[in-house]
């Protein structure tokens, strides 16, 4: 029997807004890189910035599925097709900017493995802390390079 249950409904990625002018400018960049290989003469490293653009632009504008998370003393579930047993974990962190949604990192044992983030609305989180604390070590919430850059790009 679980000591705790909190469960809740989020979107699976954090999705930022973007104008026309967000796809205009990656077009732009694109267009330049691929001026460059052309001019390099390498057309293979071109034709993949053509595939990246178009990832880019197609994933940029992918809306976020509603995706049910529990968590206990002993897992979290995401969505029912994916768990993980909390003794997996080492620690982990939130970041909490005062918005509708937090960012809870997990880190894993393995430092292999990267970690995985939950969004977590703000009216759980204080349930959610107090209850994650007893199984897991909490650390202090460092953004990675990458998630600076993602913000930055809203991405």
């Amino acid at each position: 029997m679980a000591k705790f249950e909190i469960s809740w409904e989020a979107p699976e990625f954090e999705y930022r807004e973007k104008d026309v002018s967000w796809y205009w400018i990656s077009i732009i960049v694109a267009a330049v890189i691929i001026a460059f290989s052309v001019w390099q003469k390498d057309f293979l490293f071109g034709f993949f910035i053509v595939i990246a653009e178009m990832l880019f632009i197609v994933w940029g504008n992918r809306s976020p599925k509603a995706v049910a998370f529990t968590l206990t003393d002993t897992e979290i579930d995401i969505g029912g097709f994916k768990s993980h047993a909390m003794k997996e974990f080492e620690s982990w962190s939130a970041e909490s900017d005062g918005a509708e949604w937090a960012d809870v990192m997990f880190y894993f044992r393995s430092h292999i493995r990267p970690p995985l983030l939950v969004i977590v609305p703000e009216e759980k989180m204080a349930e959610l802390r107090t209850n994650l604390r007893v199984v897991l070590k909490e650390i202090e919430h460092e953004p990675s390079l990458l998630d600076s850059i993602e913000k930055f790009l809203r991405f």
